[in-house]
């Protein structure tokens, strides 16, 4: 679905779950719209420099942190409304995390973009509907 150069230049864990700049976002958004898949939510990863996985969300005052959004699906909502709508959420939640000032000014590393999409199918499949 991705196209080489996306998939070559995004951060990948084990289990084979991306990690994008907040660059490549609209791309991704833009490739998951065209296929009709919704997004279901996301989060932010923290991946320091030369690290192979991705932690928690350093801040400049108190823990590190989750930056989590989630879009569902409201009752009776079509399904391409669906889609629109979980991306738009999304571009507002990649602009909107992290907020200026939550983290540290010497903060080394990259802040990436986790996203969770389905098929309309897998959709029906997850939340009990027959297909």
């Amino acid at each position: 679905m991705f196209s080489p150069e996306l998939v070559r230049d995004a951060f990948q864990v084990s289990n084979g779950e991306f990690g994008w700049t907040r660059e490549q976002i609209p791309i991704v958004v833009d490739v998951l719209r065209s296929c009709s898949m919704g997004i279901l939510g996301g989060e932010l990863w923290w991946v320091g420099d030369g690290a192979t996985v991705w932690s928690l969300i350093p801040q400049r005052h108190g823990p590190p942190a989750v930056y989590p959004w989630v879009t569902n699906r409201r009752p009776g909502e079509r399904w391409p409304d669906f889609v629109e709508r979980g991306a738009k959420d999304t571009l507002a939640a990649v602009e909107r995390f992290p907020e200026p000032g939550d983290l540290p000014s010497d903060l080394a590393g990259r802040i990436l973009y986790n996203l969770t999409w389905v098929s309309e199918a897998e959709f029906e499949k997850l939340v009990g509907k027959p297909d």
